[in-house]
């Protein structure tokens, strides 16, 4: 039975707590790796992709590259040349690494495209193209000045989105969950194993002090990894921050209200296990899925239809639906009400699981 004596103020037991517990976690190599380096290594690598915009690569044998149809495809920003016979190109093809074989004839009239079944969209792409350049052509030797349908282009002023704009979110997310649930639960289990929480426990000090000092100590490292994210891809690879300062701190906000959300997940896990070794699958079982098809790494468009309303449901997919709205579409707090009301949600269900499988030994 705990002492029935007046409990002092909880202030100071909290900050000890907190204190000592972020210690222990920067003193820990594997948080600082996969809180801070892991991540870092991830926006380093993936920072390069995307940055060369959109082009196709078409193969055009070297005695062919010459005439009308090749100085304007040539031209095109969008295209890339590749030089070759044609029997090294049409390899090339049939491997997908190129989009298209064009061969030009010394007449006008002799232009041949070879596309390839393995990739549809580039396809598409490439023929759509050529047949733009070669309807041009054909006008121009028909002497066809004012065709009688006209095509209109009007161009507006858009922000250049390159992959980093999308991945960095992403990435954010992976590092809180990380933080979140199996951080916290190896902390947690480490602290029962060694009777450290029980001794915490049976003094004055409340069982929330103990959580919201295990609580507050992460807060500072998710703030601290996010920061350091965000730093690294605005220096580094040129992230945009749509609302400057405004972005940032809605970043912020929105990192405390997802670690609150996800902690819930770490205390059940924690009170699932009763050593280190088990703390991994399970937690595994949780974010590895997550990681997968949450929208981290990849758009979930991108999946098939029928299995996007289960994964759009997931606790990282709100996470990262709402961080991208803030990021890539510039809103504010009232439009991400869909998501953060999924965040409340599952922050209850885990918190309802982990009260009853949650243990102080």
């Amino acid at each position: 039975m705990r002492n029935s004596k007046k409990s002092p103020g909880q202030i100071r037991p909290l900050l000890a707590i907190a204190f000592y517990s972020l210690k222990a976690m920067l003193r820990n190599r594997a948080t600082v790796f996969f809180g801070f380096a892991f991540p870092l290594i991830f926006i380093s690598v993936f920072g390069l992709f995307g940055d060369n915009g959109v082009s196709l690569t078409v193969g055009v044998p070297d005695n062919m590259q010459a005439g009308p149809v090749y100085e304007a495809i040539s031209s095109s920003e969008a295209v890339r040349i590749e030089s070759g016979s044609f029997g090294e190109l049409k390899q090339r093809l049939e491997q997908g690494r190129i989009a298209a074989v064009l061969t030009l004839g010394k007449a006008p009239s002799s232009v041949k495209l070879l596309i390839s079944k393995a990739d549809p969209q580039q396809a598409a792409a490439v023929t759509s193209l050529i047949s733009g350049v070669t309807d041009k052509i054909n006008l121009k030797l028909a002497n066809i000045k004012n065709p009688s349908v006209k095509l209109n282009i009007e161009e507006v002023s858009g922000r250049d989105f390159k992959f980093i704009d999308f991945f960095l979110p992403g990435i954010i997310g992976f590092a809180l969950l990380a933080t979140a649930v199996p951080n916290t639960a190896f902390g947690l289990v480490f602290l029962k194993k060694t009777l450290v929480l029980k001794r915490i426990f049976a003094t004055p000090t409340k069982g929330s002090t103990i959580l919201i000092g295990q609580a507050a100590s992460r807060l500072v490292i998710v703030l601290a990894q996010t920061l350091v994210i965000l730093g690294v891809g605005v220096l580094a690879f040129n992230f945009n921050l749509v609302r400057g300062p405004f972005t940032v701190i809605d970043i912020l906000l929105l990192s405390v209200i997802g670690l609150f959300s996800f902690l819930g997940f770490g205390l059940f896990v924690a009170g699932l296990s009763n050593e280190e070794n088990t703390v991994a699958p399970v937690a595994q079982l949780i974010i590895l899925p997550q990681f997968l098809v949450a929208g981290t790494f990849f758009p979930i468009d991108a999946l098939p239809g029928w299995i996007q309303p289960v994964i759009n449901t997931l606790p990282l997919a709100f996470f990262n639906t709402a961080i991208r709205k803030i990021t890539i579409e510039g809103l504010s707090f009232d439009h991400l009400l869909p998501e953060l009301a999924g965040l409340a949600v599952w922050a209850l269900i885990a918190y309802v699981a982990a009260s009853r499988t949650f243990k102080w030994e």
